[in-house]
């Protein structure tokens, strides 16, 4: 049964201080504890307090009534613990009045495997297996392991005392305060907190090393990793102290703590957690090896960092009131992270990324019906993990990024500072922010933005660019799936983004007209800053091709044309064969960006059709399409390669295999003949960290029992949390039945960590061969996901997982029999989402098929 919409407890009792002791046991599994919590009730007089807790044990509760003369006993009647509402409710036998109270409860739960509350990571050191203890609270996991009121409103201090192990490192979000240990115990009390969110407290401990640096202001930062990883924290430490300085001057504030830990945990379910003061990374996230590690996961490494170390301003100083305004904090987070890693990195073009990495995911689940608002409601507690999505990041970012070219940097700079002046250790909602950007830059922020976050969706501008120089421009909003047509006309404020002074600034209404000197160049949305696609009419978009050709336009001008003529095709507003035949202006293309979407488009024909004939076709084409930049880019690194000439190596390379390009797969199979096992005598470093995708992707697609075997060895001795997702995606990549079952069946044992059974799913439901086994596996299995990483935030993604490999309508009875008897809040929107996503691929397919194989048939003829 799902759960009813929550009360807010904040409204009846407001927490202004946590005294918190707890005693975890490894052995058994769990944990005891003391909590005394002091705060206020509000709201009408009643016998009944009300806490958060959730699998938690109440054994003991006191209640005291602070008035001005006296303090008073609170005589308890009966502790109700109610499991469909995760809370306790502590009656008494006499009114409680509004005013202040202390509450003090002991309590004991358990120590879960599920990556959420409080969790066991696991690693071996010396030969030896061992275990971290961790937690993880956000969004509302606080409650698992103490009663509290787990709100974000709900603000308070926090002091923390941990009884653990002798001799093990123990961290929390503050300094420690003082320790006393015994024979076989170490008692820690931490420094009181800052006023913050119960989502935001933490701690850990373990075996753990670290490496330290020093902030210019005096802020002690540290990374910690288990023993054998902590040499590999060295560039996130680097990039932390350079973030924490440029964030202290961009915002105006210093950083609030005196310390910043982050810590590597082995086991940890999402990317990182911006704990205040003690940030939790999963390791993939916070490692770099430098003889392993390939460069778009260093560029992963600094981006998270930059990230997580936003969110200590931006979501931990000033922290949204309600799960509604998630996008505050990652939108936010989002976008600022890559104003940092660009200002650290300029040579690796991060806004051009941006435009690849945050707006076009963001475009592609915006433009379901079954999207949500970025500023979206939220009822209960089960539906805040559905908005941990592409939307609230992406296009959180996106938006901002549109707003900051709206007001200017310097406003936007401005009037962020004034924000999180007037706001700091306390709470908002969106609108607080729009109040401090418009009464700093004088612009009309809150009309601006309004439509962008509270309506779904995003336009389409539709323009019209005739011979005579009459440019006629229509938006409405963007569908992919044609069955779907707006109930009534949606405008959005869209900011046209030109360097004409002729053509208006914005596009208000659901039409504009006007004419030019010279409309030949005309290419709306310069640099992709605007959360919206353009589609022009087909002589136009012949100019446009031209432009391109003759190197006129930036590299985020052309793969915005690129990207919108695929995706209106996909919608069946253009042909896909017009977008195919498109890509020949585009046959001396040297940018990464660029080729990134040029590959996803030709990679999602392949997946959607499903179709041999058309894959066969389709490879002829492609090595002719990649032949100038393959000779040119070559296998091995060179001297002169750029940032993006080494991320673009491995698509092209990539692309090339896939296409059975003869000296490439050749290449991947002999280096891989050569391999061993990771660091043996160095063969393993044979292959560029960047290469390695490549040589075991092409392996598996062409290997049988022998290199499923020898990939299977490799996954299970490496280290390298990197390095485990590399090899899972090869070990899901075979053809043959009996191989693709034993991939699956080595998901459920202890040989996969829980952190990347998502990875394994995902990758084994892209394996054409595999997806018929896959979705069996995953029906008769449901139940073991559902117990081990039901609580994930991947996990609510499934039904997108299994809907997104499937292109036929004969599906949709199937995947809607299975997941409607298993239906959960937290899965309800990724269902409705994957159900259109099958609609709109099955009618791109049944449409466009035979156009489109055709196409590569008669171009494969004339050569």
């Amino acid at each position: 049964m799902s759960k009813k919409a929550v009360r807010r407890l904040y409204n009846q009792f407001q927490p202004t201080k946590y005294k918190l002791k707890i005693s975890p046991d490894r052995e058994s599994m769990r944990f005891s504890g003391r909590v005394t919590l002091y705060g206020k009730k509000v709201g009408r007089p009643s016998q009944r307090i009300t806490l958060h807790q959730s699998g938690l044990t109440i054994t003991s509760c006191t209640i005291v009534k602070h008035d001005r003369k006296t303090d008073t006993d609170i005589e308890i009647e009966r502790i109700n613990q109610h499991r469909r509402y995760d809370e306790v409710r502590l009656h008494t036998d006499q009114i409680l009045y509004p005013g202040y109270y202390t509450i003090e409860l002991t309590f004991h739960g358990t120590i879960t495997k599920a990556m959420n509350g409080m969790y066991p990571c696991s690693f071996t050191h010396d030969g030896e297996n061992k275990q971290l203890i961790a937690t993880q609270f956000e969004s509302h996991h606080a409650r698992e392991v103490f009663p509290c009121v787990d709100e974000p409103e709900a603000k308070a201090t926090f002091d923390l005392t941990l009884t653990t192990p002798q001799g093990e490192t123990v961290l929390a979000n503050t300094p420690v305060k003082k320790q006393t240990t015994s024979k076989t115990t170490t008692t820690t009390t931490f420094e009181t907190t800052p006023v913050m969110s119960t989502y935001l407290l933490a701690f850990a401990y373990g075996e753990l090393d670290y490496i330290e640096a020093k902030t210019k202001d005096g802020v002690k930062v540290r990374t910690y990793a288990t023993p054998d990883n902590v040499g590999f924290t060295e560039f996130a430490l680097d990039v932390a102290v350079k973030c924490l300085e440029f964030y202290n001057d961009y915002f105006g504030i210093d950083y609030p703590l005196v310390k910043c830990d982050m810590i590597a945990l082995p086991d940890f379910a999402s990317g990182a957690m911006e704990n205040w003061g003690l940030i939790t990374y999963r390791e993939q996230t916070l490692l770099v090896d430098p003889q392993n590690t390939s460069l778009s996961n260093k560029q992963y490494v600094a981006m998270v960092v930059a990230h997580e170390l936003a969110h200590q301003w931006f979501g931990n100083l000033v922290t949204m009131r309600w799960w509604t305004d998630l996008w505050l904090n990652e939108g936010f987070a989002s976008w600022i992270e890559y104003m940092a890693v660009d200002h650290l990195f300029p040579e690796w073009q991060m806004w051009t990324q941006f435009t690849v990495d945050e707006q076009q995911p963001a475009f592609r689940l915006d433009a379901l019906e079954y999207t949500h608002p970025i500023e979206v409601e939220v009822k209960q507690p089960d539906e805040i993990r559905t908005i941990f999505d592409t939307i609230s990041y992406n296009k959180g970012a996106s938006v901002i990024r549109m707003l900051h070219q709206f007001l200017g940097s310097d406003n936007f700079r401005d009037g962020l500072r004034h924000y999180l002046e007037m706001h700091a250790y306390g709470n908002t909602d969106t609108v607080d922010l729009w109040d401090a950007l418009g009464s700093i830059s004088g612009k009309p922020v809150k009309k601006f933005m309004q439509s962008w976050t509270s309506q779904p969706g995003f336009p389409v501008v539709r323009a019209n660019v005739d011979q005579d120089r009459e440019v006629s421009l229509k938006q409405e909003r963007f569908y992919l799936n044609p069955q779907h047509t707006p109930e009534a006309p949606t405008t959005w404020p869209i900011p046209l983004l030109t360097s004409d002074p002729q053509i208006p600034d914005k596009m208000v209404d659901a039409t504009l007209s006007f004419k030019l000197k010279d409309s030949h160049h005309l290419k709306l949305n310069s640099g992709q800053s605007g959360f919206y696609r353009t589609a022009y009419n087909s002589s136009h978009l012949e100019r446009l091709g031209a432009e391109i050709q003759s190197g006129h336009l930036e590299p985020n001008d052309r793969l915005g044309i690129i990207s919108d003529l695929f995706e209106t095709a996909k919608a069946g507003q253009t042909d896909t064969a017009d977008a195919l035949e498109f890509l020949r202006h585009v046959h001396h293309e040297d940018n990464y960006a660029v080729w990134d979407i040029i590959s996803g488009a030709l990679g999602n024909i392949r997946l959607v059709m499903n179709d041999e004939q058309l894959r066969e076709a389709m490879k002829p084409y492609t090595r002719e399409l990649v032949s100038i930049e393959l000779e040119r880019l070559g296998w091995e690194k060179q001297d002169q390669d750029t940032h993006f000439d080494r991320l673009l190596r491995p698509i092209i390379l990539g692309m090339a295999a896939s296409a059975d390009e003869p000296w490439v797969v050749d290449r991947c199979q002999e280096l891989f003949s050569k391999l061993t096992q990771p660091g043996s005598s160095g063969t393993y470093n044979e292959i560029d960290p960047d290469m390695r995708g490549v040589v075991f992707g092409t392996v598996a697609r062409l290997g049988d029992t022998k290199e499923f075997e020898k990939i299977m060895k490799l996954h299970d001795e490496s280290t390298l949390s990197e390095e485990r997702v590399t090899l899972a995606a090869a070990l899901t990549g075979f053809e043959k039945p009996k191989l693709i079952s034993n991939a699956l069946s080595h998901i459920t044992s202890d040989k996969v960590r829980l952190q990347d059974v998502i990875y394994w799913i995902a990758y084994s439901f892209m394996n054409r061969h595999a997806r018929e086994q896959t979705w069996q596996w995953l029906q008769k299995n449901w139940s073991w996901l559902e117990k081990h990483i039901g609580t994930d935030l991947s996990f609510h993604r499934m039904p997108i997982y299994v809907a997104r490999v499937h292109s036929d309508s004969s599906f949709i009875p199937e995947y809607k029999k299975f997941f409607e008897a298993r239906m959960t809040p937290a899965l309800e929107r990724s269902y409705k989402q994957g159900l259109e996503v099958l609609q709109w691929q099955s009618a791109w397919k049944t449409r466009d098929l035979k156009e489109i194989r055709n196409f590569f048939i008669q171009l494969n003829q004339s050569k």
